[in-house]
């Protein structure tokens, strides 16, 4: 087994234990609070963060988590939380597969006043709170670094670059896209060459960045909606005996989101420029406390903005990123 696939084994076990409470207490003579996580998948890297982060803040105070995993499927991700509220959920977290698809559930979860945290994204549902990225401003950042390359490459800001969309229909996709074009949309001499879907996914992502470099014989620089793009699409660039060393003629930017393990790996090899990390574990950690506070009765803020770090060959040894965090270092 795999270590990307052991958060859903341990997630089907809890769901086990979710159909009878009792069953699974009785030595402590009472029931754990319940808290049902719905992923919409465990393939990407970043939720090995998510749910190292998910079980240390649970096991801390005591809770049983209960991880599902949708698979992509937003309808499957429906059933799931549906199935959690039915088998006594009391907190309900989730990473939505699709902002509006998962309204209904979330419409249920609501009428049984179960509060709802949403992690990493946000949806489209009033829920409780939301712990997310400022994803416009990831997006941003990334067209900035782009532009700095260009402009150190080409003389000013211009060139040829490629834009590998997240998921479509999640609103995380959405934003960085926004604020990666709403950035590059400011230099008229910068073109976008090529725009596709890489569904978050490092396959897909290869495949598209296949296509597009037959097509274009001039490609300077990559945004890639999140790391698992980005590595696809640097082992595109390789295969197609395009990779040309930071510095050298030739050499395209590859820039991504989210600070994964695979994409740390290739920033320290000098394969990917640069990611705009953010911290799964942290994030994971801090609906865990919102979710201890909403049990003490506090009241939690509607949405807890997480801040982005650039990490780059440069910078990823200095002090800053360190007290930041790479959480890639700290996942299997």
């Amino acid at each position: 087994m795999t270590n990307l696939m052991r958060p859903l084994a341990a997630g089907a076990v809890s769901l086990a234990c979710v159909a009878s409470l009792t069953a699974c207490n009785r030595d402590s003579g009472e029931s754990a609070t319940t808290v049902g996580y719905s992923t919409y998948t465990v393939s990407n890297p970043f939720f090995a963060g998510m749910q190292k982060g998910l079980d240390a803040g649970s096991s801390q105070h005591g809770y049983q988590m209960v991880t599902t995993n949708a698979n992509g499927e937003p309808s499957q991700q429906v059933s799931d939380i549906e199935n959690l509220l039915n088998r006594g959920a009391q907190y309900l977290l989730l990473t939505p597969a699709d902002g509006k698809a998962v309204t209904p559930a979330l419409n249920a979860a609501k009428a049984k006043n179960v509060p709802v945290i949403s992690i990493a994204d946000s949806v489209e549902a009033d829920i409780t709170s939301t712990v997310n990225l400022d994803n416009v401003a990831a997006g941003q950042m990334a067209a900035q670094q782009i532009v700095q390359f260009l402009n150190t490459v080409n003389g000013g800001p211009r060139g040829d670059v490629v834009n590998i969309t997240g998921i479509i229909g999640t609103p995380s996709a959405s934003d960085r896209n926004k604020g990666f074009l709403d950035e590059i949309g400011k230099y008229p001499d910068i073109k976008i060459v090529a725009t596709q879907d890489g569904g978050y996914d490092t396959e897909k992502s290869n495949a598209a960045m296949n296509d597009i470099l037959q097509a274009n014989p001039k490609v300077d620089a990559v945004f890639n909606g999140n790391d698992a793009e980005a590595v696809g699409v640097s082992a595109a660039i390789e295969a197609a005996g395009r990779f040309k060393p930071v510095g050298a003629p030739g050499h395209i930017y590859v820039i991504g989101v989210d600070g994964s393990k695979p994409a740390i790996a290739n920033i320290r090899a000098g394969i990917q420029d640069a990611s705009v990390s953010q911290n799964p574990i942290k994030m994971a950690e801090k609906a865990i406390e919102l979710v201890s506070d909403l049990k003490a009765g506090k009241e939690v803020p509607k949405d807890v903005v997480y801040p982005a770090q650039l990490i780059t060959k440069a910078n990823i040894d200095s002090p800053e990123v360190k007290a930041y965090g790479i959480w890639a270092d700290e996942v299997q």
